[in-house]
């Protein structure tokens, strides 16, 4: 039989009974072959889907099949089999992670390797389960400091959920840079973005590393180079150090520039646990039709549908297409969430509105902890829509059938074939939904091969200064020692300024100095403070911030055009005493003809792409400088900016608080909570708040106490220690 009548049938059960034999027949003999197995693998998966329709005699040979692919997590656990067969399947079994679980044969592959000591970079589709070979590894006990990166701070508390829920009991997990490890014999396993590895002084013990989307470590696309940069340089510590290392990936052809020190097993895989059928519509970028097609499927499509689009402001409007196209009614199951939101942000806020029909909205400007809720909703079924950007494709898992490529770009570049392929990985889930459907509004994307390289280990001309900054000097090709010999004698600041500093361009960084000798001399006072700086001193830093290290590049996107702007924005959110005064001011302050939504989610990028992440770095590389310039100058004390470069970090919120947002609690509910607790220190005295805190005796809505039950299910064990 050809393939494609074997997948007509397969699709049709009707069809599928008159032609059982021939199809199992067809199977079996593809299966036979190593060339034909992945063939045979999909075939195998779409039988299953149908498996409700197959006599009851052919359950033993479906489940031959399975094993023989090597689907072993889908074998019938109610037959009765052979010895050998118990051994085989027995063999397939993972221990130390709690429930019931078994490994297909690609992860034993894998975990074999690296119970063996070996290093490993796994490229394999997103669907087969790169993560629980994580988990049995930890859970064999041989590792006593194992270091898990991930790209986002949302992929930080999925990755500890899971960690707690299988090994809580014997590992303790460590995710927030203000958490120390405790001493008390137990392993640590650390996750963390690569900032917060690079943060750590308590990582050089590390004996194990796993890098999770490791093809960010690749910087030609350009996207973000200041995070690949920090990538390349927390994998190379690690690794340096002897770290055994677990890279995971999607659809990675291969993969140059590992040091030939780093000796490693490459595993490239089509290996998948879920079938995909991929449907294109062809429809131009610029047609109106689109926004028809995505209101005719999803009143087409009945099961869970992930809708990818390329920005927020495209989220904004499909989400809005969809629930006014569809009709949808009042959603009840988001009521509470959704009165609990009109009573923080503007009810016109366009999440709201989505919200309140049972449309979520998931992307990079909403509040970590309403994203997380975004999810549960989609994950519980509450809502059937989720209208995502790319953050969704760093990573958090769901449980689509459905996904909807609405925008073949990210931001405003066309995507290439292997993110398109991590975009439609997210469709299907193992043993509940075995086929995922994708359909993509637009042309299909051009196929490629993609290969990651490493500039660590193919150091040149176009090498990165930020990154050779970051390495010591045993691991520079003479060429790039010689390029940073001549940047140091062509500066004034002390070397380890500019190191500290590399994130900024090493000629802002002489331009700075220069600024910051001159404001000496007309007046110190505005350089020589500690702690908390008077309305002068704040002008005069935030002067320095545009004009020499941000000098418009990131703060223009947030519409600010001088040092007294941003100073002015940052005064307003300290005396705010929350965020939603904050943002209600920035709304009623917006420009003619920006939108309620627009407003709301440019004060939400602001607070969290930059005063939470850019500002405190930009602070204190002015920090660095002065301190340097004074120093040589021996003119009084330098000044000291680290407490409110720490304070805007965690946006002007008592740390221990603010932290909660990452594990679904946010702040409004925090502050809330630290009300009527006290003082709270840091987050493992947040966590201990939230653990130990009678609800009943709270005067809290009912989104609240949802909110603070889920959370509570997955505490780290610290949370209740005294």
């Amino acid at each position: 039989m050809e393939i494609s009548l074997i997948r007509e049938c397969l699709a049709e059960p009707a069809r599928l009974a008159e032609v059982r034999f021939p199809v199992f027949r067809e199977i079996a003999y593809l299966a036979n072959h190593e060339r034909t197995a992945a063939l045979a693998r999909d075939l195998v998966i779409r039988l299953l889907a149908v498996k409700h329709t197959l006599p009851k005699d052919y359950g033993a040979l479906l489940d031959a099949l399975v094993r023989e692919v090597g689907l072993f997590p889908y074998a019938d656990r109610t037959l009765h089999r052979s010895l050998e067969d118990q051994i085989l399947i027995e063999a397939h079994r993972v221990h130390g992670v709690g429930e019931e679980r078994f490994f297909h044969s690609l992860q034993l592959s894998v975990f074999q390797e690296l119970a063996a000591g070996r290093n490993v970079v796994l490229s394999a589709p997103t669907s087969v389960g790169k993560s629980l070979v994580v988990d049995a590894v930890l859970a064999t006990g041989q590792h006593r400091r194992a270091v898990i990166v991930v790209p986002t701070i949302a992929l930080i508390d999925e990755t500890r959920r899971r960690i707690t829920a299988s090994l809580g009991r014997t590992h303790d997990v460590i995710t927030h840079p203000g958490q120390a490890r405790r001493e008390d014999g137990r392993p640590t396993v650390y996750v963390l973005t690569q900032e917060r590895a690079l943060g750590r002084d308590d990582l050089d013990d590390a004996d194990f590393l796993v890098i999770d989307e490791f093809y960010k470590l690749d910087m030609r696309d350009g996207d973000d180079d200041e995070r690949s940069i920090d990538l390349n340089v927390c994998f190379h510590r690690l690794a340096e150090k002897g770290a055994q290392f677990y890279l995971i990936g999607p659809s990675i052809a291969s993969v140059a520039g590992l040091a030939t020190g780093y000796r490693h097993v490459f595993i490239p895989s089509d290996f998948s646990t879920v079938s995909l059928d991929i449907t294109y519509f062809g429809l131009k970028q610029d047609s109106s039709d689109r926004a028809a097609k995505l209101v005719e499927l999803c009143r087409e499509l009945t099961s869970p549908t992930l809708v990818y689009c390329q920005s927020p402001r495209s989220a904004r409007d499909a989400a809005r297409n969809i629930y006014l196209g569809c009709e949808l009614p009042v959603c009840e199951a988001t009521a509470d969430a959704v009165r609990w939101l009109e009573r923080h942000y503007p009810p016109e806020w366009e999440v709201i509105r989505a919200l309140a029909r049972g449309v979520g909205v998931h992307h990079g400007n909403v509040p970590r902890a309403i994203q997380q809720y975004m999810v549960r909703a989609f994950e519980e079924g509450s809502i059937r829509y989720l209208v995502c950007t790319s953050t969704i494709i760093e990573g958090v898992n769901t449980v689509a059938e459905n996904v909807i490529v609405f925008d073949r770009r990210r931001n405003t570049r066309t995507i290439d074939d292997f993110t398109f392929r991590n975009i439609a990985g997210r469709a299907g889930r193992m043993n509940r939904y075995f086929i995922g459907k994708v359909f993509v509004i637009e042309e299909a994307v051009a196929e490629g091969d993609h290969t990651v390289d490493l500039p660590i280990g193919a150091q040149d001309g176009a090498t990165p200064l930020s990154l050779l900054l970051a390495l010591p000097t045993g691991s520079l090709t003479p060429g790039s020692r010689d390029r940073l010999a001549e940047v140091f004698r062509g500066s004034r600041l002390a070397e380890a300024t500019i190191r500290a500093n590399r994130y900024v361009p090493v000629g802002a960084q002489n331009a700075l100095a220069d600024a910051v000798s001159d404001l000496f001399d007309r007046d110190p006072r505005l350089l020589q403070w500690r702690g908390v700086p008077d309305s002068a001193q704040f002008r005069a830093v935030c002067d320095l911030i545009y004009d020499h290290v941000d000098q418009g590049t990131v703060l223009r996107r947030h519409g600010i055009h001088a040092g007294d702007q941003l100073q002015a924005v940052l005064t307003s959110l300290m005396a705010a005493g929350d965020f939603g005064a904050f943002i209600a001011r920035r709304v009623q302050e917006r420009w003619r003809g920006t939108s309620v939504s627009e407003a709301v989610e440019g004060a939400l990028s602001f607070l969290r792409k930059y005063v939470g992440f850019t500002f405190g770095r930009q602070l204190m590389a002015v920090s660095r400088i002065q301190a340097d310039v004074l120093a040589r100058r021996k003119r009084g004390a330098p000044g000291d900016y680290a407490l409110l470069a720490a304070r805007a970090d965690s946006l002007f919120l008592p740390a221990g608080v603010f932290a909660l947002d990452e594990y679904g609690i946010p702040a409004e509910i925090a502050s809330k909570l630290m009300a009527a607790w006290g003082e709270v220190a840091d987050v493992d005295e947040g966590l201990r708040m939230l653990a130990a805190l009678d609800l009943e005796r709270l005067d809290l809505q009912p989104f609240e106490r949802e909110v603070i039950r889920h959370v509570r299910k997955s505490l780290p064990s610290r949370a209740y220690e005294a």
